[in-house]
């Protein structure tokens, strides 16, 4: 996908899932030429309505699922893009991408409540147990934790996060993503943490 910032939003939800999952069915080549188009797409709306096709010919279609959810999230439509991800997560349950995706769409909820904060923190802490070598997963997690309120936890994620970043050598500008967290982190630790 080669849209806006979607490569950082991409990396924060834990990049592409695999399409040769064994969980999934065998795709036809029409549909994944289709998962291809969309892949490429000159915006979110356009990989959208590529991936929405190509549900419509294989409705099981997890490439195009987890496609659809992040172009839908990109478009900052989190609650469309939570629904279609939680399709994928019975299609594959407890995948640490979709997982990853899922506590990202709730995060970017509009008025997040501690329901959906607490869901999130499930979804992200579930991730980073699959797999702990993910900047993604560490980073939503301490954007969750932060939410909720819990500065210590949140900065240790963001910790996390910035150091595989670095280690696995990741775009500049993702790596910067995660240290404005791990900032605004050590911020709120200082702001809310009681004078010695």
């Amino acid at each position: 996908m080669r849209w806006g910032l979607i490569a950082i939003l991409l990396a924060v939800c834990g990049g592409s899932v695999d399409a040769q999952t064994p969980e999934w069915p065998q795709l036809s080549p029409e549909v994944e030429q289709l998962n291809r188009t969309a892949d490429n797409a000159a915006s979110p709306a356009a990989a959208a309505k590529l991936y929405t096709e190509s549900l419509r010919l294989q409705p099981d279609n997890g490439p195009a699922l987890y496609g659809l959810g992040r172009a839908l999230l990109e478009q900052d439509r989190a609650a469309e893009s939570l629904e279609i991800l939680r399709k994928l997560d019975q299609l594959t349950p407890n995948h640490p991408d979709t997982l990853t995706a899922m506590a990202a769409a709730l995060a970017r909820q509009p008025n997040l409540r501690r329901a959906q904060i607490a869901e999130g923190l499930d979804y992200a802490t579930r991730a980073v147990e699959l797999r702990s070598d993910s900047p993604a997963a560490w980073h939503i997690l301490s954007v969750l934790h932060h939410a909720n309120g819990d500065y210590a936890a949140a900065a240790e994620a963001a910790i996390h996060s910035v150091t595989l970043a670095s280690q696995q050598e990741l775009d500049p500008d993702l790596i910067m993503v995660y240290q404005q967290q791990e900032l605004a982190c050590f911020d709120a630790l200082a702001v809310f943490s009681p004078l010695e």
